[in-house]
């Protein structure tokens, strides 16, 4: 019953995200240090989903996604039921960083256990120290790896 609440919590959530960012996608110029540290913690936080690190895997989510949450058990619950490519991908190639309205927006090319090719939008959010967290994570049918 409570991982319904939270799942329903979570679909609100990520409704918003996509309301809020539903922008037109435009390339932007970003640094090569951006670019490699956002790919990093991208990369970092699927590391701690296939090690079970809950604790690792919240702390690359932003504090506005982690007070939505409240716990790092019940952010991995989740990512293992609903983003269950990004919990376990198959295969993992990054493609273009773009802006939507001013975001980052990291599109990572994902296949799930079946070999089916899907999408992940990640929404990355610049901290005050100058590194960067995920904001929000969006799953599609990779339409093709040029996007």
């Amino acid at each position: 019953m409570v991982f319904s609440a939270l799942k329903s919590r979570f679909f609100l959530l990520l409704m918003l995200l996509g309301l809020s960012f539903a922008g037109p996608l435009h390339a932007q110029t970003f640094s090569d240090a951006d670019r490699t540290a956002i790919r990093g913690v991208i990369q970092a936080q699927m590391d701690a989903f296939a090690r079970d690190d809950a604790p690792a895997a919240f702390g690359f989510a932003t504090t506005a996604l982690q007070t939505q949450f409240g716990s790092p058990s019940r952010f991995l619950a989740l990512v293992r039921e609903a983003y269950a490519p990004v919990y376990r991908p198959g295969s993992v190639w990054f493609g273009a960083l773009k802006s939507a309205d001013g975001t980052p927006v990291q599109m990572v090319h994902l296949t799930d256990s079946k070999g089916a090719s899907v999408l992940a939008i990640y929404f990355m959010e610049r901290q005050k120290d100058g590194g960067w967290r995920i904001a929000g994570c969006r799953l599609l049918q990779d339409p093709g790896l040029d996007s």
